[in-house]
């Protein structure tokens, strides 16, 4: 079985994270290292490919929001896509989507951010 693994396209002045597997405590330190690269770019949005992931726990919601908060810090935008039925009530629960707007699609994200 492969592990997480998220792969961030630049596309100034957006980058995506496109995410594969399952967002746990073992994907943490790939999604914040991901991060820090961003941050040492400029980029100023940051979307969140979700089109591939499976499975997100509590830590993984914890690093959603850790990334969040580190976007704000940075005066940064943060954007979602490809979240299924079930994770956008999750998030709407938690009140993530408040503060990450989010995007069926990938292209129709690109478009409007």
């Amino acid at each position: 079985m492969q592990g997480f693994q998220v792969k961030v396209e630049i596309d100034n002045p957006n980058a995506v994270f496109n995410m594969n597997g399952d967002l746990t405590h073992e994907s943490q330190k790939r999604m914040l290292d991901a991060y820090e690269k961003v941050v040492s770019s400029k980029m100023q949005n940051i979307l969140l490919d979700f089109s591939h992931v499976d499975y997100i726990n509590s830590a993984g919601m914890s690093v959603i929001i850790t990334i969040l908060t580190k976007a704000q810090n940075a005066q940064q935008a943060l954007f979602a896509c490809g979240l299924s039925q079930h994770f956008q009530k999750i998030f709407d629960m938690v009140g993530l989507l408040k503060y990450m707007p989010h995007y069926d699609t990938k292209d129709e994200a690109m478009k409007n951010i």
